[in-house]
């Protein structure tokens, strides 16, 4: 799970423009959905994981927690939860759930490990908190290829 999927170099641009980084994050979404919709499974996981990536690199930058930033704050943080809730579905109908719950496992550690950083603004707190609660209650479909399952266990 530990495979980088986004260039070094990709990565740091990411984390020093918030603004624009907010932009590509946005338009790779689009691609993931788009090829998902075209049936393009493969193409749809890879640009799936560089997403979910790309949304850890912006929720993770440096940046001020000033109250005027709050609403991108909120969506960094929702952006990153539903992308991973939607990169995990991608996994789990491909029958891949061990990638699928490693993803919802990251998802939770990340969004722990940022709410103390915004220990002074509740309503990402709630939303964090939210988020949280639907990782615990998201239900990854049983294999419904008996070889499929043998394999995971």
């Amino acid at each position: 799970m530990n495979v980088q999927r986004l260039c070094p170099v990709y990565k740091k641009w990411l984390q020093l423009n918030p603004l624009n980084a907010r932009q590509h994050r946005l338009a790779m979404q689009a691609q993931t959905q788009q090829a998902h919709q075209q049936g393009k499974r493969e193409r749809a996981r890879e640009l799936g994981y560089q997403t979910f990536e790309a949304a850890k690199v912006i929720l993770n930058a440096l940046q001020s927690t000033s109250s005027n930033k709050e609403k991108a704050i909120q969506e960094d943080v929702l952006a990153f939860g539903t992308m991973g809730m939607y990169l995990s579905s991608l996994l789990a109908q491909e029958q891949k759930k061990r990638e699928a719950h490693a993803i919802l496992q990251e998802c939770q550690q990340q969004l722990i490990a940022i709410l103390p950083l915004h220990a002074t603004s509740p309503s990402i707190c709630r939303l964090i908190a939210s988020l949280q609660q639907t990782f615990e209650h998201i239900h990854l479909p049983e294999c419904t290829n008996r070889l499929a399952c043998e394999t995971l266990h």
